[in-house]
């Protein structure tokens, strides 16, 4: 059985091995903590840019075709069985929101014409009235592929690009207009410390994958080996102590 003195030997070696192989990711974990708490995540999410838009109220006199007509037209052209229909309003125009398995889409609430998926000029339109910025608006770009920005499922979608200090881009889903993802520097900036801080280098969501359940066990390790060193330290000086006294 080992003794005292190997085995403060011992927990020095481990303590010392796992501070060398996870002194990076420590670095990166405490860094990236910092970053995030710093940041507002008001401005991360965009939200202070975007407008506090009412729903528009419809005039009494408003003309819309029933809901039972408009799901007839639907099956009429052989289009997917609704299971919700919902009278809204897309850009001050009445529309029937329309949700299907598989998707959405919006009709002309007065000629039952579908509106989706919504042109480009549209989601520009959309974009603009949302965004409260002094940024113009540089480009409209279709996108169809997930990438780092925008990971989540409902591709495709329009991205709408503002020139403005933090490079803001309003993404629009062309079925329902809706703007369902708002990204900008600091967004992209608060990503990477949050793919570090998660150690997820893809997809940037799983937080219980092997790597970082190993690294933090090792962390964990490494915390407590201090510990007993610092036991062990405390309990040598109480013996020295003990033994020079008179």
């Amino acid at each position: 059985m080992p003794n005292a003195t190997q085995a403060r030997r011992f927990v020095r070696q481990l303590h010392r091995w796992l501070g060398l192989l996870i002194a990076a990711q420590l670095v990166l974990w405490v860094t990236g903590g910092l970053v995030m708490s710093v940041l507002r995540l008001e401005e991360v999410r965009g939200e202070d840019r975007a407008a506090n838009r009412t729903a528009t109220a419809l005039t009494a006199d408003a003309v819309l075709l029933p809901p039972a007509q408009v799901l007839a037209g639907r099956a009429a052209r052989s289009e997917p069985p609704a299971f919700r229909l919902a009278l809204t309003t897309l850009a001050d125009r009445p529309v029937y929101r329309i949700d299907f398995v598989g998707g959405s889409e919006l009709v002309d609430a007065r000629t039952g014409a579908p509106l989706s998926p919504l042109a480009r000029e549209t989601a520009e339109a959309l974009a603009r009235a949302d965004y409260t910025g002094d940024g113009a608006v540089a480009g409209v770009d279709w996108v169809d592929v997930p990438g780092l920005e925008y990971r989540e499922r409902g591709l495709p979608l329009w991205r709408v690009r503002f020139a403005d200090d933090r490079a803001t881009a309003l993404y629009v889903s062309p079925a329902t207009g809706e703007i369902v993802a708002r990204r900008n520097d600091l967004w992209r900036l608060f990503d990477i410390f949050w793919m570090l801080h998660v150690m997820d280098y893809e997809e940037r969501e799983d937080f219980n994958h092997p790597l970082l359940i190993a690294t933090a066990a090792s962390a964990l390790l490494f915390l407590l080996s201090g510990l007993v060193m610092l036991y062990f330290s405390f309990r040598a000086r109480a013996a020295n102590g003990a033994a020079g006294a008179p």
